[in-house]
């Protein structure tokens, strides 16, 4: 099995393995290092590092599902509104 590249990864690239490949350490951690070294970002624990990354993991996940949705309600059978209104969003 080949070992993925994170350092050649973009940061999205590597957010979406990571949401692929969530038992991986290796990859969360050169995740946290391209998020550490983002401009803005100032983490000072690793509790606030694992915060900082779910939050974004999860933005990542609604956003998927919210495409989903649209792609469903693009099919015709239910409107789009009517889709998030019987989810609660």
């Amino acid at each position: 099995m080949t070992k993925a590249n994170f350092q050649g990864m973009t940061k999205q690239e590597l957010r979406a393995y990571v949401l692929q490949h969530r038992d991986d350490q290796e990859a969360f951690h050169a995740l946290t290092d391209k998020l550490r070294d983002e401009p803005g970002i100032e983490i000072t624990s690793t509790e606030q590092m694992h915060e900082l990354i779910e939050a974004r993991l999860n933005e990542a996940d609604v956003r998927d599902a919210y495409k989903v949705l649209e792609e469903i309600a693009g099919l015709g059978t239910t409107p789009f509104e009517d889709i998030k209104r019987e989810l609660g969003i």
